[in-house]
């Protein structure tokens, strides 16, 4: 993010956050990320201190931890919002407590988000972001809907006015491009209402219907709107008369063989009915619906290696985490397969760059065509390296997907202008283990790296199972790196 990003406006101060934690290294690390987007950062180390600071001057956004001496963040956070002056602030929770209840809580009192620490810097810079365009363009609707209803307000203003001249009345609303019209309430015995009937209008909404002003006269109300829905809106229509609301909704219009329509109704009560307004907003939601199709398709591109196609570092350092969290509460094994390409520096010296990303797109094909199950993830773990996670897997089960990997790999060939470079071979290493306090994810990715480590120190092109230290196994070559992991047995493809 750019430091004009964490501006208000062009020549404006930048966005002040209050970050309020009581562990100064977390203080430390926000300070200084967010520091260096452009924002300006105050820190307090309790709730006492950010509530000085607070009635002192108001931050843009609050960055807040819930396990907190005396007052704890939940509390903190439930009178920022009992206060007039600081209940807009958005607040974001940072906290170890990561259990439903306690994210279910935050939000009931007002919080916008929440993240689960220990977080991802890069996370919080990017939700961080996210709020303050969130903010600003609610901000923009909220003054928008102002205007509209401003607008609203002075055409009802002007009918109650021009009431005793209809011929007036008719070429100031068929001069407006947005369709204007007013109904009348039709009541039973009883005062209940059990219709609307049109009692004037302009040419804009007529013409949308296919109709002219007069043939409307007296026209039901599902009449009047044409190949609009009409039952939600008859009920919202008698909230509008019966209890003075006023009416904003969205209606979505399909004609007969053409492209569906979108527009915006208004509606105010006046007298035993309403006045009501229809405007176009078709342009609008296709830029919207564009806009979300756009974040959709950026939100894939950050899980994705723009190279191979397959989720990238980022995606899978994410996911391992999840994963492990899971499968220990769950007590099931996870696996992890650690994958290099051989000799892929001189693979690349002799033809050259372009043709090794084509290798590793290739490499990333066959071993995504092997990995499956919808739970499975391949990544590009970084230049020529995979990294295949495997959850309620053991070993054995995890030594036959890599066997199959390797397989695939023996039987690729590339159109290289050398034919010493047509096959490429793939060293594999493998490791698993049913999480928990014992053994960490730390371990996990070092077993399989030290596995990998064994299978390119033997040669390459074979997997390596890795088995945890302290078995019976006899390993040599390992050195310094048979700390962590031992390996039990490696397989070479024939």
């Amino acid at each position: 993010m750019s430091y004009d990003s964490a501006l208000v406006g062009q020549g404006e101060r930048p966005k002040e956050i209050l970050v309020v934690d009581d562990t100064p290294s977390n203080l430390r690390l926000l300070l200084q990320a967010l520091s260096s987007e452009g924002y300006l950062v105050r820190c307090a180390k309790s709730a006492a201190l950010a509530l000085s600071r607070v009635e002192r001057v108001l931050p843009d956004m609050v960055l807040l931890d819930i396990r907190m001496p005396q007052m704890n963040g939940y509390e903190l956070c439930q009178w920022l919002k009992a206060n007039a002056r600081t209940r807009e602030i958005p607040i974001i929770f940072l906290s170890v407590l990561n259990d439903v209840e306690d994210k279910v809580r935050a939000f009931g009192l007002g919080a916008v988000d929440y993240i689960a620490k220990p977080f991802h810097i890069e996370e919080v810079l990017a939700r961080v972001e996210y709020h303050f365009q969130a903010q600003q363009l609610q901000s923009q609707l909220q003054s928008e809907n102002r205007r509209l209803h401003q607008k609203n307000a002075e055409q009802q203003r002007s009918l109650a006015q021009m009431g005793q001249s209809y011929s007036l009345l008719s070429q100031v609303l068929d001069s407006l491009a947005d369709g204007i019209a007013a109904f009348w309430a039709v009541r039973n015995q009883q005062g209940d209402i059990e219709e609307f009937e049109w009692l004037l209008g302009n040419a804009a909404w007529a013409n949308r219907v296919g109709r002219s002003p007069a043939e409307l006269v007296r026209a039901p109300l599902a009449e009047a709107l044409g190949d609009c829905p009409s039952d939600d809106l008859f009920d919202l229509f008698i909230q509008v008369v019966e209890q003075h609301e006023s009416l904003q909704y969205e209606l979505l219009c399909g004609p007969s063989g053409e492209i569906p329509l979108w527009f915006e109704l208004m509606a105010s009560r006046l007298g035993d009915g309403l006045v009501a307004r229809l405007k176009d907003i078709t342009q609008y939601k296709q830029v919207v619906t564009q806009m979300q199709a756009t974040i959709a398709e950026l939100q894939v591109l950050n899980a994705q290696d723009g190279l191979t196609q397959v989720a990238n570092r980022r995606a899978f350092d994410q996911y391992l985490q999840a994963e492990w969290l899971r499968l220990a509460r769950m007590r099931e094994p996870i696996s992890l397969i650690m994958g290099d390409i051989d000799q892929f520096k001189r693979f690349n010296d002799l033809c050259g760059h372009a043709i090794g990303d084509e290798c590793l797109r290739r490499v990333a094909e066959a071993i995504a065509s092997v990995v499956k199950r919808p739970a499975d993830m391949v990544a590009r773990y970084g230049g020529e390296e995979f990294a295949i996670l495997l959850p309620h897997t053991d070993l054995q089960g995890a030594a036959q997907v890599a066997e199959q990997v390797l397989s695939a790999i023996s039987r690729l060939r590339l159109d290289v202008p050398r034919a010493d470079c047509e096959q490429v071979s793939l060293s594999l290493g493998v490791a698993s283990q049913v999480p928990g306090v014992a053994r960490t994810l730390d371990t996990l990715l070092a077993e399989a790296d030290t596995a990998l480590y064994f299978a390119k120190g033997q040669g390459g092109n074979r997997v390596c199972l890795a088995a945890p230290a302290g078995s019976s196994s006899d390993v040599s070559g390992g050195g310094g790196r048979a700390e962590t992991a031992e390996l039990a047995v490696c397989d070479e493809e024939e």
